[in-house]
């Protein structure tokens, strides 16, 4: 499973190193193929297998006559990109994906049980101080409850 999180930093070709233990589960689980996407202000990074069963599977079956759902679908794979671990355990993150979540040089690594999620170290940092608030503001009305 992946969880926890982890400061990473980003070369100069653009290329992070993913923690072990995700790299681990990774390969056992799913292989090195990952698709990536941005959203929300980070990337989020999908095994293939993951990608095909929360997206390819559910879009194959969506009425593609109506143009929001084209829509929808275009600009999901539009700007998805497929990549691959290379040997050293290091994913390269597109120019053009850095961008939109404003990665540089120092970033974070969320794993999200079969996902994880690539933050800029400062977005990260900002994202956490604002779900902070909104459990401080609106509680366990939000969301489901959870025991601690």
């Amino acid at each position: 499973m992946l969880i926890s999180s982890h400061a990473v930093s980003v070369d100069e070709k653009g290329r992070v190193n993913i923690p072990a233990r995700f790299r681990e589960h990774l390969y056992s689980k799913f292989g090195e193929q990952l698709v990536l996407l941005d959203m929300d202000g980070c990337i989020f990074a999908y095994p293939l297998e993951e990608w095909r069963r929360r997206f390819s599977d559910k879009f194959s079956q969506l009425p593609t006559y109506r143009d929001d759902v084209r829509r929808y679908v275009r600009s999901m794979y539009g700007r998805a990109t497929e990549c691959v671990l290379d040997r050293q355990g290091r994913l390269l993150l597109p120019s053009r994906l850095r961008d939109s979540a404003q990665i540089e040089k120092d970033a974070v690594i969320i794993g999200l049980e079969n996902k994880f999620e690539i933050w800029s170290s400062e977005n990260w940092k900002k994202q956490l101080s604002e779900t902070s608030d909104v459990f401080e503001e609106d509680g366990k009305d939000t969301f489901i409850e959870l025991e601690f």
